[in-house]
């Protein structure tokens, strides 16, 4: 009828839309407004307003691994119908929530079902099964985003490099890391290269680790040093070790990590004066070691648990079980 125009319809719109949870319709209708009043900015700041609390509290169930939380409210946004299969924002959410509480078919599925996916999409599933040790599965997805008309960024390198390094597939890491910068077009950068030191480092090739560390064009950070320190005590070599430890110790003097595992590496070969000159080092700066903590979700919430932790209500019970597991990796090391 000629009005669709007119301010106050194209307000009215927005408002409605909003309310019926149309977010992607609201804005459409927004950006094609020639000339906007305050009442067209109030009413999709209100509408983002609603979108935005789920892709807020969402997260926040990612990092506590709340899966059953994450559930629930994905349960809520199907029965009040918040959001449309087409909005990648929030489906992007609920896809990181599950694939971080390590739910890989509902993350997957919610993918399969995403009418519209974007670079973030593809990242998501790529870096969920890369986190959770699938590493043919990240790879296969990789592949097929290539076949798309989207093209891989350094996100999605981080993710590829972190699948092949949790997965153990050193010649396809060394490959995508060769291909980076002449088939893709993307410059490696210190996270990437951290992926791929951490990969061969695991995989006991300690000297192959360090040549690339030394040779890396980009400066080394105390990530790449400490996950190459990590990776010397794993396998016992202390010289390697000691350049590791004093190259991260000088970039981040403050950080307890890099100290106890020196002293660790220290401790399992015998070398307990090394140890205590660790120890003394850190209390000259002033370096605390932050207790170990871990949590998991189950029945009525999430139950938290300190290294040596003697409060817990289930404490005898616990350690008793723990015991029983430290048992049977015995038996079966000697085995």
């Amino acid at each position: 009828m000629g009005y669709s125009s007119g301010i106050a319809v194209c307000n009215a719109l927005i408002d409605m839309y909003g309310k019926c949870k149309s977010f992607l319709d609201a804005l459409d209708i927004f950006e094609g407004m020639e000339i906007k009043d305050i009442y067209s900015w109030n009413s999709i700041i209100g509408v983002h307003q609603q979108s935005i609390t789920f892709t807020t509290v969402l997260p926040a169930c990612s990092h506590l691994a709340a899966l059953r939380h994450g559930k629930q409210i994905h349960g809520y946004m199907i029965t009040k119908n918040s959001g449309k299969e087409d909005d990648t924002r929030i489906n992007n959410a609920l896809m990181d929530m599950y694939g971080k509480c390590g739910s890989m078919e509902e993350a997957q599925m919610i993918f399969n079902h995403m009418d519209g996916k974007d670079s973030a999409s593809w990242n998501i599933i790529i870096n969920s099964y890369a986190m959770h040790g699938f590493g043919h599965e990240a790879l296969d997805m990789f592949h097929k985003m290539c076949e798309t008309d989207l093209k891989p960024d350094e996100v999605t390198f981080v993710g590829v490099l972190s699948a092949c390094c949790h997965a153990g597939l050193l010649n396809q890491g060394r490959e995508f890391l060769a291909q980076m910068e002449l088939k893709y077009k993307i410059v490696p950068t210190v996270e990437h290269y951290t992926c791929v030191i951490d990969m061969l480092g695991r995989a006991g090739l300690l000297d192959q680790a360090y040549e690339l560390l030394s040779a890396m064009p980009v400066r080394p950070n105390s990530i790449v040093w400490r996950a190459f320190l990590a990776a010397c005590h794993l396998h016992g070599d202390a010289k390697l070790a000691e350049i590791a430890a004093r190259n991260v110790i000088n970039l981040e003097p403050e950080h307890c990590g890099s100290y106890v595992l020196m002293s660790n590496v220290y401790g399992t070969m015998g070398r307990y004066e090394e140890v205590s000159d660790v120890r003394f080092n850190m209390r000259q700066q002033n370096v605390k070691k932050t207790p170990g903590c871990s949590w998991i979700e189950f029945g009525d919430g999430v139950h938290v648990f300190g290294s040596r932790d003697r409060v817990h209500f289930d404490e005898e019970l616990i350690y008793s079980e723990l015991g029983s597991l430290y048992a049977t990796m015995g038996l079966c090391k000697a085995a």
